[in-house]
């Protein structure tokens, strides 16, 4: 069985907050986000045995205590459920990172009781899918897969399903200045995530974009939003919702 592999950080600390993991990235993504950052594992496949990846978990063993699959977006693979399988089997917390597109698979996932937490991208507001789809590069990049409305109907089905589930859920709003994060886009998502989640210790975390190595050329030399403004949209956020975080490049990640 094969993997098409991205590489693998041996120890990280910002990938799982609160926990040390072994982060394996993915190549492949069904979405163009112009902001992309990590566009280099959408094109060229570079597959690799199960075994490899597997031996990359075990290295880390000593010193961590999560893995985290991350890409690009690793539920595109179904490779994903058995490397799931073994870092289990090796007593490791499971994470996976992942844009929602994929809800099948969660379901498949957590009807196995293989991830232990799914940090799951809110891109734009649900309820708008041709904004979601500017936002995932729909109309501007062939690399995308689905329709803005499929897409938000995906991300829709997979908040629910781990929503509904034991496990643990973190939605994350990357924010580009003057291109998705402006008081009107984070006051629809949080009101929908207000109306629609359940889950008690849902975890809401602003990021900021560091569009100096997207994907959109145009994007990169556009400012990145200050940690001052981040505050105020997560002051926005926390009207809505208990748990609100930002993490920025200039204090890594605060509870609002």
């Amino acid at each position: 069985m094969k993997v098409n592999y991205g590489g693998t950080v041996p120890i990280s600390t910002v990938d799982w907050p609160g926990k040390a993991a072994v982060t394996i990235f993915f190549r492949g993504c069904p979405l163009r986000c112009p902001y992309c950052h990590n566009h280099s594992y959408l094109e060229e496949p570079n597959l690799v045995d199960l075994a490899f990846v597997k031996k990359e978990i075990e290295k880390s063993r000593p010193f961590v205590s999560s893995v985290v699959f991350s890409g690009g977006e690793p539920l595109m693979q179904a490779v994903i459920v058995p490397l799931a399988v073994f870092a289990k089997e090796q007593g490791f917390f499971v994470g996976i990172h992942t844009n929602g597109c994929y809800p099948e698979r969660v379901g498949e996932l957590l009807e196995k009781k293989l991830v232990d937490k799914f940090f799951v991208d809110l891109k734009a507001p649900l309820e708008d899918p041709d904004f979601y789809g500017k936002v995932a590069g729909y109309g501007k990049y062939k690399g995308v897969q689905k329709s803005p409305e499929k897409i938000v109907a995906a991300v829709s089905e997979t908040i629910a399903k781990v929503d509904s589930s034991a496990s643990g859920l973190e939605l994350r709003t990357t924010l580009i200045k003057d291109f998705i994060g402006r008081e009107a886009d984070i006051s629809r998502i949080v009101a929908w995530i207000s109306k629609n989640v359940q889950k008690k210790d849902l975890n809401y975390v602003l990021q900021q974009g560091q569009p100096e190595n997207g994907l959109q050329e145009s994007l990169r030399e556009r400012a990145f939003l200050e940690r001052e403004e981040m505050l105020r949209l997560g002051a926005l956020a926390k009207n809505y919702l208990e748990n609100v975080r930002i993490r920025t490049k200039e204090a890594g990640e605060e509870k609002v």
